[in-house]
C-alpha cells in the first residue's frame, strides 16, 4: 500500500487557518470590538442620564426609569440605545415640570396657620387637603409639557378660592370686629366688610399667610414726643410700625389700633409761670399743678376749686389750634393690641431689645 505524503495538505491547512486567523483578527480588531466598546460607552453614558431621570424623584420618572433601563440592557445596537436616550432626555423635561408643580401645589397647600394635614401646630384644613389630593391626581394625570404647563395657571386660580373660602368660613364664625393677623407677627383691626373686601383682592400666596381671631385686646404704654406724634389724643386710630436701628429698616406692626388715652410728662407742661405785661399793668399765674393735684387728693377745699380736668389735653389742643408746640413734651399713649402684638411692643419699650423703635403714625 502506498502512503500518501500529507505534508503538503497540513501545510495548506495550516496556511488557510493562518489567513482564516488573520481576517477574524482584522474584523474583531477593527470591528467586532469597536463596536462593542462604542455599544458599552453609549449604554453606560444612557445609563448615567436614567440616573438622572430617577433623581427628579417623581414616581412617573422612577417607573419610566426603570422601563427605559430595561430596553437598554437589551439593546443589540447604538442606534437602539441612542433612540431610548432621546425619550429618556425627553422624560426628564416633563418629569421636571412635574415635580415642579406638585412642589407648587404642595406650597400652596400649607399656609402659615393652616395646612393639608395640620402639622407643625397648624389647623388642619379639609379642603386644603382636598385640593392638594385633586390636583395631585390631575398633575399625575398629564403625560406631555404642554398637558402639564396648562396646570400651572389652574393650580393659581383654584388655590386662591379654596384659601379665601377657607378665611371666609373663618371670619363667619366671630363678630362683627376682628382681628387680622400677617403671619404671627404683623396685622391689623377691621370690621366684617373690610375683611371681606380686603380677602376679595388677593391671590393665594398673600391668603395662606393669613387669619382672623376675636377682638381681644390689651393695653400697653408707647413712649413718644410730641415732635414725632403732634395730632394724637385719646380715640386716634393708627397705624404701629417698628423701625430696626441695626438694619434701618421699618415695618408694619399692626394698623388701625386706638389709642384709649395720652399721659402728658408733668416735668413739661406741670409748671406754670405766666406774666402778662400791658404798659403799667401787669398780671400772673403760677402754680405747680402737680402738687395742686396731691392738695386736691389730699381734701385741700382751695385747690379743689381749681378745675384741672383735661389740662394736658387742653394745653396740646390750644397749642394745635395756635399752631404751636413744645417739640420735646413727652407723652405716653395707652394703645390697644391684641395681647401677642402687645408682647412684643412690651418688649422694645421695656428695653428688652434696645435696637427697635416703636413708632405710631395717626389714621386719617
Amino acid at each position: 500500500m502506498r502512503k500518501i505524503d500529507a505534508r503538503p495538505i497540513v501545510g495548506a491547512a495550516v496556511v488557510f487557518l493562518l489567513m482564516g486567523s488573520a481576517a477574524f483578527g482584522v474584523y474583531y480588531f477593527l470591528i467586532a470590538k469597536p463596536a462593542a466598546e462604542e455599544l458599552t460607552a453609549t449604554k453606560l453614558a444612557a445609563f448615567d442620564r436614567i440616573n438622572g431621570l430617577v433623581s427628579v424623584g417623581t414616581e412617573a420618572a422612577v417607573l419610566r426609569a426603570l422601563d427605559c433601563s430595561s430596553r437598554v440592557q437589551r439593546a443589540n445596537s447604538v442606534a437602539e440605545v441612542q433612540a431610548i436616550l432621546v425619550e429618556v432626555n425627553a422624560a426628564i423635561q416633563v418629569e421636571q415640570l412635574r415635580k415642579e408643580l406638585l412642589d407648587l401645589v404642595a406650597v400652596a397647600a400649607d399656609g402659615s396657620h393652616y395646612s393639608a394635614a395640620g402639622e407643625s401646630g397648624k389647623l388642619a384644613a379639609p379642603e386644603l387637603a382636598e385640593f392638594s389630593a385633586t390636583m395631585t391626581a390631575e398633575i399625575n394625570a398629564k403625560s406631555t409639557l404642554a398637558e402639564l404647563e396648562a396646570c400651572r395657571a389652574e393650580i393659581n386660580e383654584r388655590a386662591t378660592l379654596v384659601w379665601r373660602s377657607l378665611l371666609a368660613g373663618e371670619l363667619n364664625k366671630l363678630g362683627e370686629n376682628v382681628a387680622l393677623f400677617r403671619d404671627s407677627v404683623s396685622g391689623g383691626y377691621l370690621s366684617q366688610a373690610e375683611a371681606r373686601e380686603y380677602l376679595a383682592g388677593l391671590g393665594w400666596e398673600t391668603l395662606q399667610k393669613l387669619k382672623f381671631q376675636e377682638y381681644g385686646t390689651v393695653e400697653v404704654p408707647v413712649l413718644d414726643t410730641f415732635q414725632r406724634t403732634p395730632s394724637l389724643k385719646a380715640g386716634s386710630r393708627v397705624n404701629i410700625y417698628v423701625y430696626d436701628l441695626d438694619t434701618g429698616v421699618m415695618e408694619n406692626l399692626w394698623f388701625n389700633a386706638q389709642v384709649r388715652g395720652v399721659i402728658y410728662s408733668q416735668a413739661d407742661i406741670a409748671r406754670i409761670s405766666w406774666v402778662l405785661a400791658d404798659g403799667t399793668k401787669t398780671e400772673s399765674f403760677s402754680t405747680d399743678i402737680w402738687e395742686t393735684l396731691k392738695a386736691i387728693a389730699a381734701g385741700n377745699t382751695a385747690a379743689a376749686g381749681l378745675d384741672w380736668m383735661h389740662y394736658g389735653e387742653d394745653v396740646v389742643e390750644r397749642g394745635l389750634e395756635a399752631n404751636i408746640g413744645h417739640y420735646p413734651l413727652q407723652v405716653i399713649y395707652l394703645v390697644e393690641v391684641p395681647d401677642e402684638i402687645g408682647r412684643l411692643i412690651a418688649a422694645y419699650e421695656f428695653q428688652e431689645t434696645s435696637s427697635k423703635d416703636v413708632i405710631l403714625v395717626a389714621r386719617v
